[in-house]
């Protein structure tokens, strides 16, 4: 009976010791992490975020990005005939010519419709110079025609009104207490 108890206890106090081993455990993480949650993301290694190194590293990977733009030009021209690569750089030049006649129609259309801002492009979208210019006059057409519409407007709301006329005041407050209207009006 002595060595059952004697197993309790120590199994026991095993236990306890276990459960406060895996509490300071998760103390310790729980720590970590909020250290992790307090550092901000642009800060490593606790060292402050330089604007100037961080401007530095932008140009740096933006001419390693053009070196490697140019070498996988030049490793594909390896592959290419002359006859491919005369058509590529046909496509890509006419591709350019569209992007630019798009660019070019879009500033016509608004030179001749003022009604038109910078956000109605991305409703007109891209096309030929014509297509630009026909959806362009569409979109004027209905500006102008709402802008038309909504200055024969009158505001109806009765608080915006300078005289209300007629009917009842809808800003006045309404009593609820019939009887004690009664009251206060034979007085």
């Amino acid at each position: 009976m002595a060595d059952e108890a004697d197993t309790v206890e120590g199994s026991a106090q095993q236990d306890a010791e276990q459960n406060q081993t895996q509490q300071t455990q998760q103390e310790s993480q729980q720590g970590k992490l909020e250290d992790a949650k307090q550092q901000t993301p642009w800060e490593q290694n606790g060292e402050p975020f330089d604007p100037e190194k961080a401007w530095h590293l932008i140009e740096n990977l933006r001419h390693e990005n053009e070196d490697l733009a140019q070498k996988n030009r030049a490793y594909e021209d390896e592959k290419l005939t002359a006859r491919q690569k005369a058509d590529r750089d046909l496509k890509e030049a006419q591709d350019r010519l569209a992007q630019v006649q798009a660019k070019a129609a879009w500033a016509e259309a608004r030179a001749k419709h003022p009604c038109l801002s910078e956000e109605d492009y991305d409703l007109i979208g891209a096309g030929t110079p014509e297509q630009i210019a026909d959806k362009a006059a569409k979109l004027a057409a209905r500006i102008e025609a709402q802008a038309a519409s909504d200055a024969g407007r009158k505001p109806t709301n009765p608080v915006l009104r300078a005289n209300p006329t007629g009917g009842n005041d809808p800003t006045a407050s309404k009593s609820k207490d019939w009887v004690r209207d009664a009251l206060e009006n034979n007085r």
